[in-house]
């Protein structure tokens, strides 16, 4: 489905808006990619750069849920909580509550997409300067088995 998608559109000089939470299609199929938390975009830019050099939280536990076929037995990234209902979106970033690099900005005042590199991103958090955001800042690691700060 998805080699026929990219074969119409390269025929009719058409684009494709593809909505999905499968990484992979997005790393096949897609030249841009808007990562998208509670609603609003927290993440865009070329595919090669938000997969390569995530600068929002969200974007960086996607990318370590994704499983290594290099490594397997690996933990996978986990985000502790939920998303919260669309109804009762947080003050500040709708990602604060689950995010282990927020602090009171974070809580009080929502980040509006800036010019992070090459691409834009919603956190107070990123690097202007398009160095991807630490791993010591978002240390998502499940709650049972794994030791603090990183996957067994």
């Amino acid at each position: 489905m998805i080699d026929l998608l990219k074969k119409l559109a390269r025929e009719r000089g058409a684009s494709v808006l593809l909505i999905t939470h499968d990484m992979g299609v997005i790393a096949e199929t897609a030249d841009r990619v808007a990562v998208m938390y509670a609603g609003r975009i927290v993440e865009i830019g070329t595919v090669q750069n938000v997969i390569g050099r995530p600068q929002h939280p969200y974007t960086k536990g996607l990318m370590g849920a994704i499983p290594d076929i290099e490594a397997p037995g690996m933990w996978l990234e986990q985000i502790d909580g939920v998303m919260p209902p669309l109804n009762a979106i947080p003050a500040g970033c709708a990602f604060h509550p689950r995010c282990r690099a927020s602090d009171e900005k974070c809580r009080t005042q929502r980040p509006s997409l800036m010019p992070m590199g090459t691409c834009e991103a919603a956190c107070w958090k990123a690097s202007p300067s398009g160095n991807p955001v630490p791993d010591s800042l978002v240390a998502f690691v499940p709650k049972s088995g794994a030791e603090k700060g990183g996957r067994k």
